[in-house]
C-alpha cells in the first residue's frame, strides 16, 4: 500500500493503470450525465422551467415533488462521489497549487450552488434556473478537464509526479 502514502502517481505501475482506467470511465460518467441532464430537464433554462413547472401549451405536467427529490438525491450523491474522487486525484497531479485550488473550488462550488438552485427554482423563484443550468454544466466541464489532465499526466508526460 505504499502508493497510498507516496505523493508520486508513478510509485506503482499497476496504480497508474488503475487510475488511468478509473479516469477514463469517469469521463464516460461525466459526459453521460450531461446527456441525461439534457434529456431529463431539457437543453435550455426555459426547457428546465417547463420540466419543473409544466407547460399547458405543450401539455406537459409539472414534475412531482417525489420525482424531483429522487432525482436530487441520486444525482447529488453520484456527483459528489465522482467529483470527490476526481479532485482527490487532482491533488496528486503535478500542477501549481493555485491551479489545483481553482479546479477544486470551481467544481465543488458550482455543484453545491447548482444543486441548491434546483430546489430554489422549484420552491422559490424561476430565476434560480440559470444558476442550476449553468452551474451543472460548469461542474461537469471542470470535472472533464481534471480527468483529461490526469490522463495526460499519467500517460503522456514522462516525468515523475
Amino acid at each position: 500500500m505504499k502508493f497510498l502514502v507516496s505523493k508520486s502517481l508513478r510509485a506503482n505501475p499497476n496504480f497508474v493503470l488503475l487510475l488511468g482506467f478509473y479516469s477514463f470511465l469517469l469521463l464516460f460518467y461525466f459526459t453521460g450525465d450531461l446527456f441525461y441532464f439534457t434529456y431529463f430537464f431539457g437543453e435550455s433554462p426555459d426547457a428546465v422551467i417547463s420540466t419543473l413547472k409544466g407547460n399547458e401549451e405543450e401539455f406537459l405536467e409539472p414534475l412531482s415533488l417525489l420525482s424531483l427529490l429522487e432525482h436530487f438525491h441520486i444525482s447529488l450523491f453520484l456527483a459528489i462521489m465522482a467529483l470527490f474522487t476526481s479532485m482527490a486525484i487532482v491533488l496528486r497531479l503535478n500542477l501549481k497549487r493555485t491551479h489545483k485550488k481553482i479546479i477544486i473550488i470551481l467544481s465543488m462550488s458550482s455543484l453545491l450552488l447548482g444543486s441548491l438552485a434546483l430546489l430554489a427554482t422549484y420552491f422559490l423563484a424561476q430565476f434560480f434556473v440559470y444558476i442550476f443550468f449553468y452551474g451543472t454544466i460548469i461542474w461537469h466541464l471542470v470535472g472533464v478537464y481534471a480527468l483529461l489532465l490526469t490522463l495526460i499526466e499519467l500517460f503522456l508526460n514522462q516525468h515523475d509526479s
